[in-house]
């Protein structure tokens, strides 16, 4: 019974080595995918240095921007007010003088 043991022992370990043959090939595969990728992603921190600088320029510019447009807004507000009262006076100089 111990001879039966020892062979069965040694059969599962012959099949445990014929399916362990190919994970070293495989390990080497991954790891030269895992180094391709990591040459990939080298110069993403330089891009992203990049894309934030541009980000923060283009929000300085939005900011310039809405300020620019709220003093246009305030001066066509201004020039309404003198246009209605230029309107107003001339209104009231056609009613004097038609009185």
């Amino acid at each position: 019974m111990g001879e039966a043991l020892v062979e069965w022992t040694d059969g599962r370990l012959k099949e445990l080595a014929v399916a362990l043959e190919a994970v070293p090939v495989r390990v080497a595969v991954l790891e030269a995918t895992v180094d391709h990728m990591a040459a990939d992603l080298d110069p993403v921190p330089a891009q992203l240095a990049v894309l934030t600088a541009t980000v923060d320029r283009l929000a300085e510019e939005n900011r310039a921007l809405r300020a620019d447009l709220a003093t246009m807004q305030h001066q066509l507000l201004q020039m309404s007010w003198a246009f209605l009262a230029a309107l107003a006076g001339g209104v009231g100089a056609v009613i004097a003088a038609l009185i």
